[in-house]
């Protein structure tokens, strides 16, 4: 779910550190950070700190390193820098090495993670990623490791914006989108940084759901719409050739509708629908069914992997419901009643070309039905 906003910011953020990062090159001054530094522990060590030269290569004297993950302090202006920008900017922000270690990561990014900064620091950042994702990634770091080690120099990296599920620390799941990019070549010593921005996609995909739900379903009745119900038609006919399945299809329509909404209003001749449409969406016979507004006061409904007798059953089913529905309740008299009219038609072993000619069998049908006298149902030949 990405827009062409969306990217152009992912993009903007990326570019915006990297120019920060490449300019502060050219200052001569150095500024002491803590940084995290993983040696190996080292007989008659003291408990000095390990200083870095300028340039972040490692020439120190191995017995005067920290034990086994004390942090280090680097004379770097730029891994200064780095970690002054993205602490202050707002999106979330993680750095990694090579090896997927987290080396920093800001507030925002820790919030995502759902830790605070020091637990994550020096984490493996793919262990917070849910399957197949974590996969995904690992994979491309073994790709990238090789193709730089055959390379014998640092390969350029750009992966996403793509969407993400975070294993939180708190063991919830959080949705995010991701672009994971090598930083520019400087001076920060051999091993090679990613910057990873990341953005909480929950609030968006809550909306975008929304959208969606009110993009496919009738507002009066709750059913679904004529473009979601062209949509499933479409995908269950592909179903059913494909898989040798059949596929049933029921049209209804009220009998004498605009006599009822003339004599009892069209307020009532809507909740007449959505009396109607509530017997439908009860008599489904499984979740793959499908009950939708077709318009007016028709409706369909498609019935997968279903034969002529399930087919005739659910339409009967339909029927005595509808027939026995009362009015009294929106202060209709007693006696007043209504009907429908079906027609079915039911795909089998490649009876009908496409599912228009489907539609069209059922309409036809029904159209048999009224002509007959209505209440009735009629199947398809």
């Amino acid at each position: 779910m990405f827009t062409n906003d969306k990217l152009t910011e992912l993009n903007d953020t990326i570019s915006r550190v990297t120019k920060l990062t490449n300019s502060f090159a050219k200052f001569p001054s150095a500024i002491k950070i803590p940084l995290r530094v993983e040696v190996e522990p080292q007989s008659n060590s003291s408990a000095t700190d390990v200083i870095f030269d300028t340039t972040f290569n490692a020439t120190f004297d191995a017995t005067s390193a920290s034990h086994n993950g004390k942090m280090a302090v680097a004379d770097n202006l730029q891994i200064s820098t780095l970690l002054n920008v993205i602490t202050a900017i707002s999106e979330a922000i993680f750095v990694i090495n090579s090896a997927g270690v987290i080396e920093m990561i800001n507030p925002l990014g820790a919030k995502l993670f759902g830790a605070p900064a020091e637990m994550l620091i020096g984490q493996t950042w793919t262990d917070y990623l849910q399957s197949p994702f974590k996969d995904e990634y690992l994979s491309l770091f073994t790709l990238w490791n090789s193709a730089s080690g055959q390379a014998n120099k640092v390969t350029q990296f750009n992966h996403g914006p793509k969407e993400i599920i975070i294993n939180r620390a708190d063991s919830t799941l959080l949705e995010a989108d991701l672009s994971l990019s090598c930083l520019p070549s400087m001076q920060i010593g051999s091993e090679p940084l990613f910057i990873g921005i990341m953005h909480n996609l929950t609030t968006h995909k809550a909306e975008y759901n929304k959208l969606r739900h009110l993009a496919h379903t009738d507002k009066l009745t709750g059913l679904a719409n004529r473009h979601a119900f062209d949509d499933a038609l479409q995908t269950n006919w592909n179903d059913s050739i494909n898989h040798d399945q059949p596929l049933c299809l029921i049209i209804i329509d009220v009998d004498y509708f605009k006599m009822f909404n003339d004599q009892y209003g069209h307020v009532n001749g809507d909740k007449c629908l959505q009396k109607i449409a509530q017997v439908l969406a009860e008599v489904l016979p499984s979740n793959n069914a499908m009950a939708a507004r077709y318009g007016g006061e028709e409706f369909v409904v498609i019935l997968p992997n279903s034969n002529p007798l399930t087919a005739e059953y659910i339409a009967k089913n339909i029927q005595r419901r509808i027939n026995q529905l009362t009015f009294t309740d929106i202060g209709l008299p007693a006696q007043t009643k209504i009907s429908v009219s079906q027609g079915i038609a039911c795909e089998r072993s490649g009876q009908y070309r496409t599912p228009t000619a489907l539609v069209c069998a059922a309409d036809t049908a029904l159209y048999r039905a009224k002509s007959t006298g209505r209440n009735r149902i009629n199947m398809s030949s």
